[in-house]
């Protein structure tokens, strides 16, 4: 089984066997682990059914509840990115409190998968940050070449990828220093593959093919596999560049592209057909290289990334241009003026007038030789005739582009203050919706004062009259008074517990979460069973902030137990720096997320004026099988 990787045929029945063998809990949970892992691609049922198996075998111990988070993040990276966040953060938590190298394996891959939502959300910056100040470092207490090398590898691209080319190559000299001395050689191939694209695109050519020829000596293992396209694709690119051998390069291409092609690698493929343009390109073959921008533009796959449009329909209308197919490349300069972003759009303004100069130019000329032939012995008359077209399509055109920027410039103003008038719109709402909760909490505040100071003085004083009372009154009538002081008893009681609800006196004396831990306790019932995980809350969160959080999650509890008949309910709720999470999850009717008057209720109004005063977002969804209610509630909070 250790020679065995998860994505082996064979590898889940070897792990099956181990199942259904006698062993311990520990070794039923991580095999259940793995068997999630393998199934997370092909089946999401029955991944879900390995995972709570293996944490219903891990109850009791730290690690493997750990290592529960850890693949229950993975299984939902892409199927719900924030929930996966949350569970990342919640392994790595619990993992630091373990001083084993396997701990520091796992904290290491969980947080490396954190970093990868950011770069999910094209942050790369605070993705690289967390590699390098916090997955490498706890890599390499782990002990694992294979892992740390991995990281080194990742980071290399990163920086590749932001066009730190010099930076990239030492981080890729340290991967293949760590994964020389491992098994691993399909990710050595893969660092030799990219290592050797950097240093060409550094221009150190013999460094470049000295890479290759390293990277050449593993092909035998990795025979019809899309590495093997990647690396054609590179030294198709030593081909071109460092040896100036255009033929075989494109020779190299066409095998790298037939291996995507019959591996249906459709996004490889297409990359492979990108360099083969960048190589007619550097031919000068114009026309080749517009049949192949054309089979570009019609791969939906390949144009998701905006990048790939930009480079397709620049591509299209500079090789248009070249070959004075003005019309075309007007057309597609359009396209690509489209796909650009707000950083470069002065830039590419400038090339459509451009092109529009030069479309309009060339229709004037040809026009004018028209008049030309036509009127040989009027060559005064054409020279009038010419100056005459001259400035009127200047004037025209200068009208045109004072319209055009008169109109731009009105929308943008337009815009601007539309924009404008919706965020004092939206600051208004929310210092009223502070306003009125400040004014509600002191309302809380005033009531409960009330009811303690003054009706529970005035019941405490009826109970002691009726003590003096029981002591005169004949034996009839003491029952029936000391069950009247029994009920005086319970009505203080009661009085103390609405008291305490309007303001938790716990909360201002031990913290927001011993506040949540008594208010569990308080709505647990034969019925219902309340799950509260605190993690990470910091002690020196502002009072009123703690107050707001405290209220949210009142309100949820509330809605579960009373509205929706919740049998389980499980609430989390995890601090990060100045992000405060807030998870739960109940098993009752479920709230329908498409019907706007249910988001319309007070108690959900309120959460949401909470919430919006505290720069946060909250979701709502149902859950399996669309029973039950999730919400995730992320906050800003300061001390």
């Amino acid at each position: 089984m250790a020679q065995l990787q998860w994505t082996d045929s064979g590898y889940a029945d070897s792990l099956q066997n181990v199942l259904n063998s006698r062993t311990t809990n520990s070794v039923k949970a991580e095999t259940n682990y793995l068997l999630c892992q393998h199934w997370s691609y092909r089946d999401t049922i029955k991944a879900k059914q390995y995972l709570q198996a293996g944490q219903k075998a891990a109850k009791g111990s730290t690690f493997l509840t750990a290592l529960y988070y850890f693949y229950e993040g993975s299984l939902y990276h892409s199927l719900n990115p924030e929930k996966a966040a949350f569970d990342y953060l919640r392994s790595d938590s619990l993992l630091a409190k373990e001083a084993i190298p396997k701990a520091h394996y796992f904290r290491a891959k969980a947080l490396f998968n954190y970093a990868l939502l950011y770069e999910d959300k094209d942050n790369t910056g605070a993705a690289v940050d967390i590699v390098l100040n916090k997955v490498i470092p706890i890599a390499k207490k782990a002990g694992d070449p294979t892992l740390l090398g991995e990281n080194y590898m990742y980071a290399g691209q990163f920086f590749q990828g932001a066009g730190q080319h010099k930076v990239a190559s030492q981080y890729y000299m340290q991967a293949i220093q760590q994964l020389k001395t491992t098994y691993k050689k399909s990710i050595l191939f893969r660092v030799y593959v990219y290592a050797a694209q950097n240093y060409c695109q550094l221009k150190r050519m013999n460094d470049t093919q000295a890479t290759l020829e390293k990277a050449k000596e593993l092909l035998p293992f990795f025979t019809n596999t899309k590495m093997l396209a990647e690396y054609y694709e590179v030294e198709a690119l030593y081909l071109w560049k460092g040896e100036k051998q255009f033929l075989r390069a494109h020779q190299s291409l066409d095998t790298g592209m037939a291996i995507a092609k019959k591996l249906d690698e459709e996004y490889i493929y297409n990359s492979l057909l990108f360099s083969k343009y960048n190589l007619y390109m550097a031919e000068g073959k114009n026309s080749q290289a517009i049949q192949v921008l054309h089979m570009l533009a019609k791969s939906a796959l390949y144009l998701l990334k905006a990048e790939n449009r930009k480079s397709v329909y620049n591509g299209l209308a500079q090789n248009y241009a070249a070959i004075n197919n003005m019309t075309q490349a007007y057309r597609w300069q359009k396209k690509y003026a489209e796909t650009s972003d707000s950083l470069a759009e002065n830039r590419l303004t400038k090339n459509i007038n451009e092109l529009e100069i030069k479309y309009r130019t060339t229709e004037n000329q040809k026009r004018i030789f028209a008049l030309e032939a036509e009127k040989k012995q009027a060559i005064l008359a054409n020279k009038n005739n010419r100056l005459t077209n001259g400035l009127l399509t200047a004037g025209c055109f200068l009208l045109v582009c004072i319209a055009a920027y008169s109109i731009i410039l009105y929308r943008k103003n337009k815009k601007i203050s539309v924009q404008q008038l919706k965020d004092i719109r939206q600051q208004q709402e929310i210092k009223l919706s502070q306003a009125m909760l400040q004014l509600q909490e002191e309302e809380r505040s005033r009531i409960a004062r009330d009811l303690h100071d003054g009706v529970g003085s005035m019941l405490a004083g009826i109970k002691i009259n009726l003590s003096g009372i029981a002591a005169k009154v004949d034996k009839p009538y003491i029952q029936c008074i000391n069950d009247t002081m029994r009920q005086l008893d319970n009505s203080v009681t009661e009085l103390r517990r609405i008291a305490h609800n309007l303001v938790p006196d716990i909360l201002l004396r031990y913290g927001l979460e011993e506040a949540l831990q008594e208010l569990a306790e308080t709505l647990i019932s034969p019925k219902t069973s309340i799950d509260l995980q605190c993690l990470n809350i910091k002690t020196d969160i502002a009072i009123g902030i703690q107050l707001s959080i405290y209220r949210i999650i009142q309100e949820l509890l509330s809605n579960a137990v009373k509205h929706a008949d919740a049998s389980n309910i499980l609430v989390q709720c995890s601090q990060n720096e100045h992000i405060f999470m807030i998870a739960v999850e109940d098993d009752g009717k479920g709230l329908d997320t498409e019907d706007t008057g249910a988001h319309r209720g007070i108690g959900i109004s309120n959460i949401k004026n909470r919430v919006a005063y505290l720069n946060g977002t909250v979701s709502y969804s149902r859950g399996k099988n669309r029973t039950g209610t999730i919400v995730n509630i992320e906050l800003y909070v300061t001390a």
